[in-house]
């Protein structure tokens, strides 16, 4: 499967898992970016999709592998052997480099110590420039991992991203929104909102994805109130003229 440039493969046990169970490419970038730290708004545009769309196609994924969750994604045997190897990475020791580079320049400074009043030698310049330049490497790809993986959690969404065609209309897609945001915008276009919690690493309160549209005969007032760390929405009332329930997954 040739996955995008910039979203890294996993080892051969986990990509051949992402194709025994027919995922995508996009769905496999979706969940790759899953296992290197990143949330829906920082893998988007890497993708080149919206936030909504990556956390659409990470839910599809999930339901191909048999698991509702990230949590429950990274606890996969596969998923958990990348992740400790991409942990033994960040963790290694370029110490090796540096002491083939060290004998060299102990050398020229011992000779220059020993009576020998002339400039470094002429030989040491390559090696002093080598030296400098793998210094520099080590800096610069610091400073990108820290922006990438540092950077502080994208703010919810003000308002839906767009629309979900359903056999009962267009239903706002309130991915991305605080939960009772996206049930007032929800209630505003006359469609019932229920939820969910899911057990998630994006911020509590956050909405995943619309898991699931039906009629209003099978609602379930019990679903229509939720609270996470920091916020609640209260139950809503199942009279009223509404045009079908939508299910959204929150996370908590």
């Amino acid at each position: 499967m040739p996955g995008h440039s910039s979203i890294p493969h996993g080892p051969l046990s986990f990509e051949n898992l992402l194709q025994s169970v027919g995922l995508s490419e996009r769905e496999a970038d979706a969940v790759r970016t899953i296992v290197i730290g990143l949330t829906a708004a920082d893998a988007a545009p890497l993708m080149g999709v919206g936030a909504s769309t990556v956390g659409s196609y990470r839910q599809r994924a999930f339901q191909k592998l048999g698991v509702t969750t990230r949590a429950d994604f990274l606890r996969i045997p596969e998923c958990a052997l990348w992740q400790e190897a991409l942990c033994q990475d960040a963790t290694g020791d370029d110490e090796p480099l540096g002491r083939a580079l060290e004998p060299q320049f102990h050398n020229d400074a011992q000779r220059n110590t020993e009576g020998d009043d002339s400039p470094v030698s002429i030989k040491s310049y390559p090696l002093l420039f080598l030296k400098c330049l793998v210094i520099s490497l080590v800096v610069v790809s610091s400073v990108v991992l820290l922006s990438i993986f540092l950077r502080p959690k994208p703010a919810y969404l003000d308002s839906p991203n767009g629309f979900i065609s359903s056999d009962y209309g267009d239903i706002p897609d309130v991915t991305g929104m605080r939960a009772d945001a996206a049930a007032f915008a929800l209630a505003s276009a006359d469609y019932y909102p229920e939820f969910v919690p899911r057990s998630s690493l994006d911020t509590p309160g956050t909405t995943l994805c619309v898991s699931e549209i039906g009629d209003m005969k099978d609602a379930t007032p019990d679903r229509s109130a939720i609270a996470w760390e920091g916020g609640s929405v209260s139950g809503y009332n199942l009279s009223g003229d509404w045009k079908a329930y939508v299910l959204i997954d929150v996370a908590v």
